[in-house]
């Protein structure tokens, strides 16, 4: 099996935008948000989430402050158990909890 896999660390958003590329060939990103702003991490999150959610693929939370994205037919092996629940990792939200419509009479 062939897996090629790129490492970053951004510092700004305008960075992950060459992440994209990677993704659309079905590479591996993994990508350490250990010194990026909160703000600009939940924009990154949100930015990948998108291009994943397009790709078919999906995103894996491997510590703090640390992800990668694995393609459509991608395979992976986590050993060890996370500890952080999804809701701990910079930029996630559970739509349900944000999005509630009020109707009112």
């Amino acid at each position: 099996m062939d897996c090629e896999i790129a490492f970053f660390k951004p510092e700004r958003f305008e960075e992950c935008l060459k992440y994209v590329g990677y993704l659309k060939e079905n590479k591996y990103v993994h990508i350490n948000l250990a010194d990026v702003e909160e703000n600009t991490k939940k924009r990154i999150m949100d930015f990948l989430s998108g291009a994943m959610f397009i790709q078919e693929g999906k995103i894996i939370y491997l510590g703090e402050n640390i992800i990668c994205t694995v393609p459509k037919n991608g395979k992976y092996f986590l050993e060890y158990e996370n500890k952080l629940s999804k809701k701990d990792y910079p930029g996630s939200y559970d739509e349900e909890e944000e999005i509630i419509p009020i109707f009112r009479k």
